[in-house]
């Protein structure tokens, strides 16, 4: 199996701290000193063999900025995205290149910027999607909920899921948009429904085919992208016909429409950390359930996130309850945690007003 992380973000969830050129997953918010994306090489070492590289798909620029933080000396190859393209083309842009490399083998895709924990079970997940990978399947992994989530996408599975100590793959019935809290609980209590965790493993004959059928004019496209890898892997060809390919997820490109598509229930305890609410199930807490990261005075406060990153002031707070403080040198973030998801909202209006300086 072939390991690929998917690193393309633009820094929007965790403004101000994450910017355009320095994403979620090129921080360090987790409590220790490494950044996201390098927990996930570590986290993927074992699943490569020594000779090969993992394998990162990103923009251009942010080829230098990701090698910066790292302090692994783990193996890496950059695929660069010559532009924004969503997932879809992404994963095409990447099978393509692996496929003249290494043939026919598993490729699996990870997000940069997810939290996991759980080595022994993550590798037990993934030796299972590979074999099912073999056997035709494309193989996701879901996440057994844990509460009636409004901000994730589901997978409905065909059958309730009992749970056990060793992985399991499932027939998927279908996808599902975010859903609302009536019908997030109904997903809860159905004992059939799982998160979806944007993790992804496939052959690339498999892809292939299925964007041959559902995708043709993509599927075009990525033929002779895949020519000129196979013919000259350097060929500026295969940038300019990246440029003209419409932008689309990998789950409405690919994964809806699927004819075979298996997920096995995750081993291990995960979280995408969209947005800075989503801390308190990844970060240890005081006794008053608060997250400090700061310089901070902190009197009777409840459920609270005060983070500060290169800025000299003290944070003093009294008497509040979820609420989100964020400083940096030029922006400061307040804001209760219900609404941690709106941050995305407020950099587009930053965008609109041309504050370009802050993004």
């Amino acid at each position: 199996m072939i390991p690929v992380i998917l690193a393309g973000g633009s820094g929007t969830r965790f403004w101000p701290l994450s910017r355009r050129d320095e994403p979620k997953q090129l921080l360090s918010i987790l409590g220790d000193h490494s950044s996201m994306i390098e927990e996930t090489i570590l986290r993927l070492g074992p699943m490569t063999t020594k000779e090969r590289p993992v394998f990162v798909v990103c923009r251009p620029d942010l080829v230098e900025p990701t090698l910066d933080v790292l302090k692994t000396d783990a193996k890496l190859e950059f695929i660069e995205e010559p532009v924004a393209r969503n997932t879809g083309p992404a994963i095409a842009l990447a099978t393509a290149h692996l496929e003249a490399l290494y043939g026919d083998e598993p490729v699996a895709f990870f997000p940069a910027d997810h939290f996991i924990a759980g080595q022994k079970g993550f590798e037990q997940c993934l030796t299972l999607a590979a074999h099912r990978a073999t056997e035709g399947a494309i193989v996701t992994l879901g996440i057994p909920p844990s509460r009636p989530e409004t901000g994730y996408g589901y997978i409905e599975c065909t059958r309730e899921l009992t749970g056990g100590s060793a992985p399991e793959a499932h027939p998927v019935e279908a996808f599902i948009e975010k859903p609302d809290a009536p019908l997030a609980l109904e997903y809860l209590k159905a004992g059939r429904y799982l998160w979806n965790s944007g993790i992804f493993i496939f052959c690339p004959s498999t892809l292939w085919a299925e964007l041959r059928r559902q995708q043709p004019e993509l599927s075009e496209k990525f033929d002779a992208i895949r020519n000129c890898f196979t013919t000259d892997p350097t060929s500026p060809t295969i940038g300019e016909l990246f440029t003209e390919v419409a932008s689309i997820s990998i789950d409405y490109a690919v994964m809806e429409g699927a004819e075979r598509v298996e997920v096995i229930p995750a081993l291990f305890r995960w979280s995408d950390v969209g947005h800075w609410g989503a801390l308190h199930e990844v970060i240890d807490t005081d006794d008053r359930e608060n997250i400090v990261a700061a310089d901070a005075l902190v009197d009777e406060c409840d459920r609270c996130v005060l983070f500060s990153r290169g800025s000299s002031r003290l944070i003093a707070a009294s008497g509040l309850q979820d609420l989100i403080i964020v400083d940096t040198p030029d922006a400061l973030l307040v804001l209760p945690r219900e609404r941690a998801q709106r941050v995305k909202e407020l950099v587009a209006l930053l965008r609109d007003k041309d504050r370009l300086d802050l993004l």
